[in-house]
């Protein structure tokens, strides 16, 4: 095995929360996202799709930020600040 180098290394779970800070690019995503998804039902005005923090970072399970983020990920545009997801364990 290689020398550690700062970042943990081995097995991730889809239903693990990932922290993220997002781009303009990243934020016009999940806000179009979140007014689709409220748009389905009444019952969903208030729907948002991840916790933000003061600090403006969000955070989600993994598997949620692929569903919303992944198409978007093809390309030079990043959504996400530094294009850095911190997977918590």
């Amino acid at each position: 095995m290689a020398d550690f180098d700062g970042f943990a290394q081995g097995p991730i779970n889809i239903n693990q929360i990932a922290n993220f800070r997002l781009t303009e690019y990243g934020k016009k995503i999940l806000n179009d996202h979140n007014e689709a998804v409220r748009a389905e039902g009444r019952f969903l005005a208030d729907y948002e799709a991840s916790r933000t923090e003061m600090d403006g970072t969000h955070s989600m399970q993994l598997w949620q930020l692929m569903r919303i983020f992944g198409p978007a990920c093809v390309g030079c545009k990043p959504a996400f600040e530094n294009c850095v997801i911190t997977i918590t364990r």
